[in-house]
């Protein structure tokens, strides 16, 4: 009866995790052409990859705040940032590692603000695809 449990409970965790947990990285899912489109990336003359990456630079650039407490602080350093574009286009931060923790907050908050968008897709299927980005605090001279 154990014996009959345990294979029963193998199976079904196998099936479980099948192909729904699959993450591209950035990296992967250029190569396949499955980039998540950014609003507005679907009339641009880019390639979705190329749009994407113009559209998150930008969007860093323009979100960027310097904390106040940080900078009182004398605080710097690079703070490097681990989400996915979720299979609905929704941003979810995995890790954040590097620099102080207010710093991390600030590039937490600007990540988050990405808009929603349309997801990665193989073939028919939406699919999840994860990015890592570094977003460097100097403080203002």
């Amino acid at each position: 009866m154990k014996r009959t449990l345990l294979i029963l409970t193998l199976l079904l965790s196998g099936i479980s995790f099948s192909q729904d947990a699959i993450i591209l990285s950035q990296e992967n899912a250029n190569e396949k052409g499955i980039t998540p489109l950014w609003p507005k990336c679907d009339r641009s003359r880019q390639t979705p990859t190329q749009c994407f990456d113009q559209k998150l630079r930008n969007h860093i650039i323009q979100n960027f705040e310097y904390p106040e407490i940080a900078m009182n602080e004398g605080l710097s350093g690079t703070v490097t940032v681990e989400f996915i574009i979720n299979k609905k286009g929704k941003v979810e931060v995995l890790e954040v590692t590097g620099a102080h923790r207010y710093l991390q907050r600030e590039a937490i908050r600007i990540i988050r603000a990405i808009p929603k968008m349309k997801p990665g897709k193989w073939g028919e299927k939406p699919i999840a695809v994860a990015y890592t980005v570094p977003i460097t605090f100097r403080k203002p001279q």
